[in-house]
């Protein structure tokens, strides 16, 4: 099983700036950020989602397609 630092490295190349924070109630902090234009978005999901490579797939997927939008 990949860790969601991982599947991050693996879907957004080095141009996009990534974190993943822990948090005390066992949630995870995703960001991404894309300097290029000056976006970031965030997620919040359970850390026993990130079992479930599909819905991992399906937020990566949302969060590339939020950065991709015109600001």
């Amino acid at each position: 099983m990949k860790t969601l630092s991982r599947h991050l490295a693996d879907n957004f190349t080095s141009q996009y700036r990534t974190r993943v924070e822990p948090q005390d109630d066992g949630y995870l902090l995703v960001r991404v950020g894309y300097p290029i234009n000056g976006t970031e978005t965030t997620r919040v999901i359970a850390g026993q989602q990130v079992k479930n490579e599909l819905l991992v797939e399906t937020i990566l997927e949302d969060i590339r397609n939020e950065l991709a939008k015109p600001h």
